[in-house]
C-alpha cells in the first residue's frame, strides 16, 4: 500500500499548524489504519511512503523524460500530453476529464498558483520546483518535491521492478 505523506494539502495544512509535514501525515495515517481494524481488512504486504522513494521518484522522472515524454520548466518537470497523445491514449477510463479545468487543479495540488510554465494547460508535474515553506529534496532540476500524479507509479514501478 501506498501512503502518500507529501502533497499539497499536507503541506498546507502543517503550514497552517506550524507542524512538519511528517506529523501531519503520520496522524492520518494512524487514523486511517484504526478505521481499517476496525473494519477488519487485512493489513497489505508492504508499506511505502512518498517520502522514503524520492530517489526512486526521481529517477522515474528522469526515465519518462528521456524517452521523450516529459520537459523541464523552471526548476518543475511536467508531463507532456501533447508528445504523449501521439502514442497513447491519455484519459482512456474518462476522456472528458483531458481538458476539465477543475479536473487539472485538483491534480495540480492546492498549492499551485497559475502555473505558466507549461506547455499545455493539460500537462501535470511530475516534479514541483520548491517554495518557501515546502519540503524539498535534490533533483537534476533543482530542489523540489514530486508531484501528486507520479508518486505511486514510481512506487510501484521500484517495488514490482516492471
Amino acid at each position: 500500500m501506498n501512503i502518500t505523506d507529501v502533497d499539497d494539502k499536507i503541506i498546507r495544512k502543517a503550514n497552517t499548524e506550524q507542524k512538519e509535514f511528517t506529523e501531519i501525515s503520520r496522524r492520518y495515517e494512524e487514523s486511517f489504519m484504526k478505521d481499517m481494524e476496525a473494519l477488519n481488512v487485512e493489513m497489505p504486504n508492504v508499506l511505502t511512503w512518498v517520502s522514503e522513494y524520492i530517489p526512486e521518484i526521481v529517477d522515474f522522472i528522469k526515465q519518462i523524460e528521456s524517452n521523450g515524454f516529459a520537459y523541464e520548466s523552471n526548476g518543475s518537470v511536467y508531463f507532456d500530453l501533447e508528445k504523449f497523445k501521439h502514442a497513447h491514449t491519455y484519459a482512456k477510463l474518462d476522456p472528458s476529464k483531458v481538458n476539465d479545468e477543475d479536473a487539472i487543479k485538483e491534480g495540480e495540488g492546492v498549492l499551485t498558483d497559475n502555473v505558466t510554465e507549461k506547455k499545455f494547460k493539460g500537462d501535470f508535474a511530475l516534479w514541483k520546483k520548491s517554495k518557501e515553506g515546502e519540503p524539498k529534496w535534490e533533483s537534476p532540476w533543482g530542489e523540489g518535491r514530486p508531484g501528486w500524479h507520479i508518486e505511486c507509479s514510481a512506487m510501484i514501478h521500484a517495488i514490482f521492478k516492471n
